[in-house]
């Protein structure tokens, strides 16, 4: 069964208040974590003013938190969360959720990143129908291979199959759709396809087949993705 949100859109969202929230959990990512932020602050016919970042360290060990400390996103905001080593990406992003004011979430795994269009696409979705609790977009896989003198390569790059699938990267959903279907579970694997799947049963979910967002395995990496789906890493690599 499906629930109607009660909020009528976003273009009767009041101008200076937070309209969107994005969620980046992250543990380790010193060489990725910047270009997943600016991809995020860096978006096209949206006015970051009202785009708060959230990312959480999951008691990274290297340089991350540093990184993140630096960074100058304005006008967008950005938070940086520090906790103590849990490893379950669900309960990470748990934190930056309690601590999220914006009217929609977004999400963006460290290792990833937008494209420069991806809010302007989704936003533009909830505008034509504000039945909508969610909506997914495409997304573009990529394989990423740190080089020794710290820049990173791409070695190719193709749209993944099937094209209706989505990764937590393509997906932003109205706040209140918590206030339902509660946060994140704790296991380390498939989190993400049970939280959404409780917003896709409950609330009304479109599907954009527009690539806006790309998703990394990164080549002897300890991201959990890269580390499971042996499957996946044998067709591509």
């Amino acid at each position: 069964m499906s629930t109607s949100p009660r909020n009528t859109g976003t273009a009767g969202i009041e101008s200076g208040t937070t309209l969107v929230s994005v969620v980046i959990p992250v543990y380790n990512r010193e060489l990725f974590i910047g270009r997943c932020i600016r991809s995020v602050a860096d978006q096209d016919c949206f006015d970051v003013s009202r785009l708060e970042i959230i990312v959480v360290d999951d008691d990274s060990t290297d340089g991350t938190a540093d990184v993140v400390r630096r960074l100058d996103v304005s006008p967008a905001r950005l938070e940086l969360i520090e906790l103590s080593h849990i490893g379950e990406p669900g309960s990470v992003r748990n934190h930056a959720l309690r601590h999220a004011g914006g009217d929609f979430v977004a999400y963006c795994d460290s290792d990833d990143f937008w494209l420069p269009h991806h809010l302007a696409t989704v936003m533009r979705e909830f505008d034509a129908n504000p039945e909508l609790g969610m909506v997914a977009t495409a997304w573009g896989f990529a394989h990423f291979i740190p080089q020794p003198d710290g820049t990173i390569r791409n070695d190719y790059r193709v749209i993944p199959h099937p094209l209706d699938g989505a990764t937590t990267n393509c997906r932003v959903h109205r706040r209140e759709c918590l206030e339902v279907v509660g946060y994140f579970g704790d296991s380390r694997w498939g989190e993400d396809q049970d939280f959404f799947g409780r917003i896709e049963r409950n609330f009304k979910t479109e599907k954009v087949l527009l690539v806006t967002n790309v998703h990394g395995y990164i080549k002897g990496g300890n991201n959990l993705s890269y580390c499971f789906d042996r499957g996946v890493k044998q067709i591509y690599h």
